[in-house]
């Protein structure tokens, strides 16, 4: 007669080797730190691009990319696995400048629901050795005043015509163009286009190539978007 002990054994010896393959497992489904840009971008053409139309998934794609990029480097350069959104939004943000046309904003504005919501979702769900952490949620009322700001510092640089004044200009100044360009639920999308309707792309902000074809189209359809088109939803 088998022991009762025996069978104690047995499902010990089987509990350890399936938390061993679980193990396994995991560790053969990790990210390496240096692939977490990489990653998050797959994974979000993967969820959201099926949604969006062509310029908005182009924008977009662009906008991750970038975002992507500065929280890579907080992760590759510092180990640095505790990400702020609004610092990391207020980066891209200044690395686009005046190099995207008033249109692409208002395209990523339209779109920072769903965007902010798969962060919250998909960048703590990295398989990395340490998860990545986000802080600084960013709230609507949070995201208006990082974009009408930049909004801000892009027309008054628009109205030096050099980037290199950026110095030059005050902070009282941007307040009170940040204030004009936004209404009780969002941004002025007329004024803006009024202040901004002559910026172009320069090419080393969203193509390591230049401006391909592929470049070149999109900016034809992001040109082509009026005020008016801002009113309803515009992908």
């Amino acid at each position: 007669m088998v022991k009762q002990g025996h069978y104690a054994k047995v499902s010990k010896q089987k509990r350890l080797r399936q938390l061993k393959q679980r193990r396994q497992a995991q560790e053969k489904r990790a990210v390496m730190p240096e692939m977490v840009s990489e990653f998050l971008q797959v994974r979000y053409h993967l969820t959201q691009a099926a949604k969006q139309r062509p310029v908005m998934r182009q924008m977009m794609q662009r906008f991750m990319a970038q975002w992507l990029a500065a929280g890579q480097a907080e992760l590759s350069d510092n180990g640095q696995t505790t990400w702020s959104v609004v610092a990391l939004t207020k980066q891209t943000l200044q690395t686009f400048n005046r190099q995207l046309p008033w249109q692409g904003y208002a395209l990523v504005d339209q779109e920072m629901a769903r965007w902010t919501a798969f962060l919250n979702k998909e960048v703590p769900a990295v398989p990395l050795s340490e998860r990545i952490t986000l802080t600084e949620a960013l709230s609507p009322v949070t995201w208006q005043a990082c974009l009408s700001e930049q909004l801000a510092i892009n027309a008054l640089l628009a109205l030096t015509g050099d980037s290199r004044q950026l110095g030059q200009i005050t902070t009282e100044q941007v307040r009170q163009l940040q204030t004009s360009i936004q209404t009780a639920t969002g941004i002025d999308w007329e004024k803006v286009a009024q202040l901004l309707d002559s910026t172009v792309i320069a090419q080393n902000t969203l193509s390591e190539a230049g401006l391909d074809d592929k470049t070149h189209q999109w900016l034809e359809k992001l040109k082509k978007l009026t005020p008016q088109d801002f009113n309803d939803h515009v992908e």
